[in-house]
């Protein structure tokens, strides 16, 4: 019983996921991504060790703007998704020259799916999403994290759905995590 949770929370997220990037691109025909879906890949642990160490400056900048920034912020409440994401040209707007300048940069350099800002009815976290990789009959992410603290931690891995999940600390509030998920 606890295995058919799991499966339909994913999918109940997955569908959550899917119907905001879709209602991001709606709603902006205009837009584009920042990065072709054939670019976007997986990285492995330490992979994202060594990418997050060459561009440290760059991601602790996108996320400050990202974090700070209060258009983006607005549009987190709106949507009431409980996350909101950077994927398209869509929200260039809303960020000062240099930070959308670092945000396509970290899209060139580490090739991920998106870039999100998530609060949930908690403090805001900042994470990057990277291409899945498929292991047999299961799946597995690798996410950059910035979590606000500790706390958070708990709170994420307590609310995954996934069978397995790890956190490699790097630096300051920074986490590798990597998750299994049964589909």
């Amino acid at each position: 019983m606890k295995t058919w949770k799991k499966v339909i929370i994913g999918l109940a997220i997955l569908c959550v996921v899917a119907i905001a990037v879709y209602i991001a691109i709606d709603s902006s025909p205009s837009s584009n991504f920042l990065l072709p879906a054939e670019a976007i890949e997986y990285h492995t642990k330490e992979e994202l060790i060594d990418l997050y160490w060459q561009n440290t400056v760059v991601l602790n900048s996108v996320k400050d703007s990202v974090l700070s920034n209060e258009g983006f912020l607005q549009e987190l409440n709106d949507q009431k998704d409980g996350d909101a994401g950077i994927l398209t040209d869509a929200h260039k707007d809303l960020f000062a020259a240099e930070d959308w300048r670092n945000i396509v940069s970290v899209f060139e350099n580490l090739h991920p799916y998106m870039l999100m800002m998530e609060r949930k009815g908690r403090p805001l976290k900042f994470y990057i999403c990277f291409d899945d990789l498929k292991i047999d009959s299961n799946t597995k992410t690798t996410s950059l994290y910035w979590f606000p603290d500790v706390k958070e931690i708990k709170y994420h891995k307590e609310g995954s759905s996934a069978d397995r999940i790890e956190y490699t600390h790097l630096d300051g509030n920074w986490y590798i995590v990597e998750e299994i998920y049964p589909w």
